[in-house]
Order: C-alpha cells, then structure tokens, then sequence
C-alpha cells in the first residue's frame, strides 16, 4: 500500500535477521508481503527454520475499543510465525491472517484467539490461531524499533493451539497456560504433529 513503508519496515527487520531468503508479494494494491528470514533455532544447529514477518499490515491502524487505547493496546500490528518451511499453505494462512482486522473492523492484540471451524494447516489437527508477543531478544527488539506514523507496532507470534487448549486459556487464563507450555516444552518452531497438552 504504501512502498516507503515497506521499505523502512524491510531495513527494521533486516537490522536484527539480515537479508530474507524468500520474499512473497501480493499483486493486489493494498498486499500484505510475507518475508522469510532463516533461523538456527538452537544453539547446537539442529532446529533450522524460518521465522516469517508480514510487512503491510501496520500500514492501517485496527479498530481499537477506546478503554483499550488508553490500556496503551497499540493500534497497529504485524504478524510473526516460527516455521520449518514456507510453505504455500502457511504463506495464504499468515496473509489471511494479517487481513483479518480490516475485514472484521476489529484488532489483535497479546493473547487473543483466532477459532476456525476446521484445522487451516493440512496435517494438524488444532484449528485455534493464539497470538502472542516474542519472547527471542531479536525479536522483541523489532517490535520496539517499530513506528508507523508516530504509533508504536505490536509484533505477534502466531500459534495455533487444540480445542482443549483453548477451553484451558478460556477458564483458568493464559498464565497457566504458559506454565504448562514450559512444563511440556513447547517448541519454538510450529510443528502440526505436536500432540495436545491436555
């Protein structure tokens, strides 16, 4: 929508991940790109993946409810996923994803969950997209750098959690949640073979 932005949102993630291996455009006017930085995920070399960054969804404020404004929610927002490999699929789901607010006249903000009527990646069975914050330095580091027109941008990690998960955040919360993902450790890269926690 708006190539300088682009442009200066590409050098932000670039300052902290380098250059993309893939780059993935949409021809419409108002697109949302995908880009695909490689990854060492662990420190011994065995965890190689890609983290993918939208670039174009902050072009737009989302519809923030006033009480969550001044809660200091930030009104724009671009989407990060830990994964393997790009592939189509997890490219049209990211995108789809990034598009959503602006369909919906809503926002997305730490903790909030995206139910699907059936599971959008082939060979998993959780059809739940949670969205979170970064808890990699680098990362986290992106989202404080970013600024679009004087707002703050929020970076969220994309999950995707079973329904049983999700009944779990809805009655006890997200901090047990996060107890019991650090019990079970939770792997950073998205994995559709994961088995539930519950």
């Amino acid at each position: 929508m708006f190539p300088f932005l682009n442009a200066y949102r590409r050098s932000v993630y670039e300052n902290e991940l380098e250059e993309p291996e893939y780059s993935f455009a949409d021809d419409r006017s108002d697109g949302i790109e995908i880009h695909a930085f490689g990854r060492d995920f662990a420190p011994v070399g065995t965890e190689e993946g890609y983290v993918l960054l939208t670039n174009g969804m902050s072009d737009r404020r989302m519809t923030l409810p006033a009480s969550h404004r001044e809660k200091g929610e930030k009104p724009r927002a671009e989407l990060m996923w830990y994964v393997r490999e790009p592939t189509p699929e997890i490219i049209v789901n990211l995108r789809w994803l990034a598009e959503l607010p602006f369909m919906d006249a809503t926002w997305f903000g730490f903790g909030h969950r995206v139910p699907m009527p059936t599971p959008p990646v082939e060979g998993c069975d959780f059809r739940t997209f949670l969205l979170l914050t970064p808890i990699i330095e680098t990362d986290q580091r992106i989202a404080e750098a970013l600024m679009v027109e004087n707002d703050p941008v929020e970076i969220l990690t994309v999950n995707l959690i079973s329904d049983a998960e999700y009944r779990f955040i809805k009655e006890k919360g997200l901090d047990p949640f996060f107890d019991m993902l650090d019990e079970e450790d939770y792997p950073p890269i998205f994995d559709p073979k994961r088995k539930s926690y519950l």
